[in-house]
């Protein structure tokens, strides 16, 4: 009886396997089989618009700390130089080395040229935001980071010879306030010439630095791809070079009729002022009110409008917190106390191995500078 079931269990067994073999039979389809198989799901784009605002406050957050960083060494580099102390200088360029292998690193460098690739998809702002970044690598690429070092401590160098200057003027050490105020107010021509002099007595003093520091930041801007500083500069106007150049050749063109009738009154008014006969062809600039040549407003007196003589009582520390109160009422914070007070200082000698910047001239000029700065 077994033997008999287990031979008719064979026979099913293999009819079954016969009959699926069969070229005509038909297997019902199955559900698995009648399902068809779902397509791969495709990955998401990426989403530029995200990725550019995550890499722009990391970005900002560093850049913040350390352009403070910076800017707080460079401050003690300018207003405390004690001859033979490099203290203030090597950490200058510590702080701006560090700033430099940031904002120029290879990575930020080649993270803004992919999300600018994809401009398309980024907002105004992060597009401005991102290039923005892109300029300030151009000046510290980390590809070339042996000349950016050199660099850096060229700068740093000429930031030391030009703050620790010692100017002579009549045999003495002067500030350039003291300077300033001779041009603006004596009328003796010899003496005014002195005082002009003096204030360019510095010019040897710097050239070599300056030459060497053409070169340095001409090849520093070479790695991005500009061809010299004055371009890569110019690009930050949105202006090629020739374009920057037309453009000052036409602003001449244009204001040569003005200064032309400006320069003619000048000449006679002057002449008459310092009391020469002879009124030069071309006006000496050791007649005008200012180092550069900049600022002719010494030359104009408003009778019955004299604002230095009240702002004089005010001090130099009230102005600042005036112009403060102004920046505040445009909606920006509130400057560090310790700010207030730095703002205060352009030059001024407080013993024989010490100068600190110190600019503590109450009246319009301070008031001016302060509210413009």
């Amino acid at each position: 009886m077994k033997k008999t079931l287990l031979t008719g269990m064979a026979g099913v067994a293999l009819g079954s396997a016969l009959w699926s073999c069969a070229p005509t039979a038909k297997t019902p389809p199955t559900a698995s089989t009648a399902t068809e198989t779902p397509a791969a799901t495709q990955p998401a784009a990426p989403d530029w618009r995200t990725q550019a605002d995550a890499f722009l406050q990391q970005y900002s957050t560093q850049y913040q700390r350390l352009y403070t960083q910076s800017a707080e060494a460079e401050w003690r580099s300018n207003t405390r130089i004690v001859p033979g102390d490099t203290t203030n200088a090597a950490a200058t360029a510590r702080a701006n080395q560090a700033m430099a292998a940031f904002t120029g690193s290879t990575e930020n460098i080649t993270r803004l040229r992919e999300l600018l690739e994809h401009q398309a998809d980024l907002s105004e702002l992060q597009v401005k935001q991102l290039k923005a970044a892109l300029y300030n690598a151009a000046n510290s690429p980390q590809t070339i980071a042996d000349v950016v070092t050199r660099r850096i401590k060229a700068e740093t160098a000429q930031v030391e010879k030009l703050y620790g200057f010692d100017y002579k003027y009549q045999g003495k050490s002067v500030t350039t306030n003291d300077i300033d105020e001779v041009l603006r107010k004596e009328k003796n021509p010899a003496k005014r010439q002195a005082a002009w002099e003096a204030s360019k007595a510095i010019g040897p003093t710097l050239k070599e630095g300056l030459l060497n520091l053409r070169g340095l930041r001409n090849e520093t801007v070479k790695a991005l791809g500009y061809p010299d500083y004055f371009t890569y500069q110019a690009s930050d106007y949105g202006l090629t070079r020739e374009e920057m150049m037309q453009l000052v050749r036409q602003i001449n063109d244009e204001l040569r009729p003005l200064y032309r009738e400006l320069h003619t009154y000048a000449r006679y008014e002057l002449a008459k002022k310092y009391g020469q006969k002879q009124v030069p062809d071309y006006l000496p600039a050791h007649w005008l009110p200012n180092r550069w040549g900049q600022d002719w407003s010494a030359m104009v007196d408003v009778k019955g409008l004299n604002l230095d003589a009240v702002l004089a009582k005010k001090g130099a520390e009230w102005q600042v917190k005036q112009a403060e109160r102004f920046y505040q009422s445009l909606g920006f914070a509130a400057l560090p106390q310790a700010s207030t007070k730095r703002a205060v200082c352009t030059h001024c000698l407080l013993a024989p191995t010490t100068r600190r910047t110190t600019t503590p001239r109450p009246g319009t000029w301070t008031w001016r500078t302060t509210c413009a700065a």
